[in-house]
């Protein structure tokens, strides 16, 4: 599937892949130097994140940097861990996982003072604030790819996308107040169970 996706792309598209933990060790490694040879950006969390021995010793035998940590609770404490113990090349944090703006941007800090990039996982407001706050990230994880997400409807309760994609496939900060969404207000109120 690789390989027909760089094959229909051509070599000049960054591509990466997101292992989802599922692999194990020497599954990561087969797959991981076959990406090698595809010319792929980043292998991104090909295996359970509890073990960080494991992932070390994946960044020691491939030249493909690995991402990480995703779902790894601990907040920019574990993140540190990782860096230390040289788990992976591009630290991996959001909003949404590591317990919002704050931790992420110590993340994103904590990568930058070691000269590694940080990049944000998932899209929406606070991840893109984030974004435009650092200077060592290079992708949006707008999330195009999903098949089961349509990611150009806005949610029930905003009236337009926060990160809209032109023509050009760039998503631009917003420019209204605070995270910039466009929160439709009248359909919060006509859902909202309780007035305390």
């Amino acid at each position: 599937a690789c390989a027909a996706v760089r094959e229909a792309v051509g070599p000049d598209i960054d591509l990466m892949i997101d292992g989802y933990h599922w692999y194990s060790r020497t599954e990561a490694l087969y797959i991981g130097k076959a990406l090698e040879k595809l010319n792929f950006a980043w292998f991104e969390e090909p295996m359970e994140e509890e073990s960080m021995a494991s992932y070390a010793w994946l960044a020691e035998n491939l030249s493909i940097p690995i991402i990480g940590p995703e779902s790894l609770g601990g907040k920019h404490h574990s993140r540190a861990d990782w860096v230390k113990a040289g788990a992976c090349d591009i630290l991996r944090a959001g909003a949404n996982g590591v317990g919002g703006i704050s931790p992420t941007l110590k993340v994103a800090h904590l990568a930058e003072s070691f000269g590694m990039d940080c990049e944000v996982h998932g899209n929406g407001a606070a991840s893109l604030a984030v974004i435009g706050a650092i200077k060592n990230c290079r992708w949006y994880e707008r999330g195009l790819l999903h098949p089961f997400l349509d990611y150009d409807e806005p949610a029930a309760y905003l009236n337009s996308l926060v990160d809209p994609m032109d023509e050009n496939g760039m998503v631009t900060l917003p420019d209204r107040p605070g995270l910039g969404e466009d929160i439709n207000f009248a359909y919060i109120e006509a859902n909202t169970v309780s007035h305390d």
